[in-house]
């Protein structure tokens, strides 16, 4: 089994890692969080260590898992590469692109893996999406509408959504929608724009953001708002063939909307998952597969954040280079 650390006990942590990391692929070896009573109360033989320093020095480590604030990631994940560690990240990868860029460094001269956790690939929605486009049922797709809208008026004391480094919905589900647009168009966006706004009263970080990708005449458009009452479709695509639509995130539903020229609409069962974020990692580091997210996409969704960025500042169109 992959005897494996996780960094961060708090709600990636104990829910989004922690239930997957107790499975038959892994070994959940140690934990590093300041909630060791939390920890206790779920895994009460796994030991609990202030520090990561004081865990690597005390445990065999075979990977990393990091789910710490964002500002965090990088010399968490630095530290464990340097450990000869496997490294998974919780999203978004870092704070800068620089950082990135120098984690993506340090991995290939320690060969070691270094992912990052973009696991809405592995939704049923978007990989119905993706076998569809494989098939060829939809055509070429020539406009891919993502929405991760929420009705959440009031600020919470939580550092996503306070004036710290790496918060705000471009980070947070902006990471996500990112990945799912690249791995859909499969290339890189000639150009991007971003606009921001805070629009909850005393907000002080971004509450909106509406991203647009453009790949020639083809667009992503990815909008994500935390004033949204009623939300409508998380899902809007458009191939030269037939348009394909998902009413709910994390499909709540059981089917989708399939659309075809001068033919009513029809709603379809949504495929099951082939497979699993920590199935492949765990075939990827025991050398049975590829990675499936590998570094070099996660670090450029981080390029395409600081493309966003730079252009919600200036108001305008970024080339990509």
């Amino acid at each position: 089994m992959i005897r494996t650390a996780l960094v961060g006990f708090g709600l990636a942590g104990e829910h989004l890692h922690a239930p997957y990391i107790a499975s038959p692929d892994y070994q959940l070896v140690a934990v590093q969080s300041s909630r060791p009573d939390a920890v206790a109360q779920s895994y009460p033989d796994v030991p609990v260590y202030a520090t990561l320093e004081t865990l690597l020095a005390a445990e065999t480590i075979d990977l990393v898992v990091i789910a710490t604030p964002n500002a965090e990631h990088y010399p968490l994940a630095r530290l464990a590469l340097e450990a000869n560690c496997h490294v998974l990240v919780e999203k978004p990868f870092t704070v800068t692109l620089a950082e990135a860029d120098e984690l993506t460094e340090l991995a290939r001269r320690q060969n070691r893996l270094l992912t990052v956790y973009h696991n809405r690939r592995y939704k049923k929605d978007f990989e119905t999406l993706l076998e569809l486009v494989r098939t060829g049922e939809l055509g070429d797709v020539q406009t891919f509408e993502a929405h991760y809208d929420r009705y959440r008026p009031t600020v919470r004391e939580r550092w996503r959504e306070q004036g710290v480094p790496g918060a705000g919905l471009l980070y947070d589900l902006g990471s996500h929608l990112i990945d799912q647009a690249l791995v859909l168009f499969d290339e890189r966006p000639d150009r991007v724009f971003c606009d921001q706004a805070i629009q909850r009263i005393d907000g002080p970080v971004d509450d909106y953001t509406h991203l647009i990708l453009a790949f020639g005449s083809r667009r992503a458009i990815l909008h994500i708002g935390s004033l949204v009452p009623m939300p409508g479709r998380s899902l809007s695509v458009h191939g030269t063939k037939a348009s394909y639509f998902v009413d709910v995130v994390d499909t709540e539903r059981s089917t989708y909307t399939f659309g075809l020229p001068e033919q009513p609409a029809e709603e379809r069962p949504f495929l099951k998952p082939s497979t699993t974020y920590y199935g492949d990692l765990a075939r990827a580091i025991r050398n049975e597969a590829p990675l499936a997210v590998t570094t070099e996409q996660a670090l450029f969704v981080m390029k395409i954040i600081d493309y966003a960025q730079k252009s919600a500042k200036e108001g305008t169109w970024i080339t990509v280079e």
